[in-house]
């Protein structure tokens, strides 16, 4: 779910995904990118050929997620202390009005 709210506010490379303040490791990183992509959730786009590097899109069935995603946010919000706390436009984003890949 982590990699989704990431992609939601914008993160699209691996690098990205790595440097949030949950510090996934990379072997679960890189396998959970691979899951996703494989249950239809993201996509991966190759913009470097050497080494290949991948940016990562969400599908329609990933952005389908966003209302679920975002009422767990106001859930922890209001129940667990210290959670992250979304930026607004995460949290008025609607499926409607998002690109799809």
């Amino acid at each position: 779910m982590l990699i989704l709210r990431d992609m939601l506010i914008g993160k699209k490379r691996y690098s990205e995904f790595h440097a949030s303040s949950e510090e996934i490791s990379t072997n679960i990183l890189a396998d959970r990118l691979e899951m996703k992509e494989n249950s239809g959730l993201i996509t991966a786009k190759p913009y470097q050929q050497r080494p290949v590097r991948f940016e990562y899109e969400l599908t329609e069935k990933g952005l389908g997620l966003l209302p679920a995603l975002q009422e767990l946010c106001r859930w922890g919000n209001k129940f667990l202390p210290d959670t992250w706390v979304p930026p607004a436009s995460f949290m008025e984003r609607n499926v409607e009005d998002s690109e799809i890949v």
